[in-house]
């Protein structure tokens, strides 16, 4: 997700666009080091918020596999797009990220493992309205974060 969204700033025109993403992919380097920190914690027999041995398996599972298997993002695939298209592909990414962390939420078995699968999912989830935010502003749908900005009877 960090790559992706790395290149789709690349590519976007927009300067609130390009802002949104960048801080998108910051998102994504934090979520990251908080399964690192959570694993090395482990790993190195400190202690942490999470029990040790059933939580090694659940939190490798993150490194190990991938939400966006056949996903890769190519730059030719970024070529004359505008920043609606490239907002979706960021969306259709958080979408497939917050299922992919509700899939490990409900295989692991520890409650503790279950809880910062669940807490990342609802990160993405928040990921993906702060995009489909971007692309109603971009679109000038006339709403904003699922909120209708103005009707036609006023």
């Amino acid at each position: 997700a960090i790559r992706a969204y790395i290149k789709f700033a690349k590519v976007v025109k927009d300067p609130k666009a390009k802002n949104v993403l960048i801080n998108l992919a910051d998102d994504e380097v934090g979520h990251l080091t908080k399964l690192e920190r959570h694993l090395m914690n482990i790993l190195k027999d400190q202690p942490w918020l999470y029990p040790k041995a059933e939580e090694i398996d659940a939190v490798a599972a993150v490194f190990a596999s991938s939400a966006y298997q056949d996903k890769e993002i190519r730059e030719e695939d970024l070529v004359d797009v505008d920043e609606i298209k490239i907002l979706s592909l960021a969306v259709d990414r958080e979408i497939i990220a917050n299922r992919y962390y509700l899939d490990l939420a409900a295989k692991t078995e520890s409650p503790e493992a279950k809880e910062m699968f669940l807490a990342l999912a609802k990160e993405e989830e928040l990921h993906m309205k702060i995009l489909q935010a971007e692309i109603d502003s971009i679109g000038q749908s006339g709403f904003w974060f699922d909120m209708q900005e103005f009707t036609m009877e006023e």
